[in-house]
């Protein structure tokens, strides 16, 4: 896994970025405070956060043999100083309580939690079907 981070001039608006040959734009902040559109690098932290959370929840409940249906993560940046992560993390299938504590484990260790958890406060809200 690789990516490349290219500014093509000093005052450009976007970053030219490069994921494993996926290419895409990143808005540079401009400092007023005001969310840029498209993709920003906090929005790409959140991204990682929440696609390394929706295929861990998947993961965890299909090795228990409990159809997910749809998994769905929303992580937001909050703006307080300093930043936060808030994650709300959906579930439509029904957990049974034992493995929903479990679920929580593994959502509160997957890969890029831990990577984060010591640079930033990472919230999260589980809500699963049934409930």
């Amino acid at each position: 896994m690789w990516s490349t981070a290219r500014l093509p001039v000093p005052d450009a608006d976007a970053v030219d970025v490069d994921v494993n040959g996926m290419e895409l734009s990143c808005a540079v902040p401009d400092g007023s405070g005001a969310e840029p559109p498209g993709a920003t690098p906090f929005g790409l932290l959140a991204a990682s956060l929440s696609a390394c959370t929706a295929m861990s929840v998947r993961t965890f409940l299909q090795r228990w043999h409990v159809d997910p249906g749809a998994v769905s993560v929303r992580v937001g940046v909050l703006d307080t100083v300093p930043p936060m992560l808030d994650r709300h993390v959906t579930v439509d299938g029904q957990v049974r309580t034992d493995l929903r504590e479990q679920l929580a484990g593994v959502i509160d260790s997957t890969p890029v939690t831990v990577l984060l958890r010591d640079a930033v406060t990472i919230r999260t809200a589980l809500h699963t079907g049934g409930r």
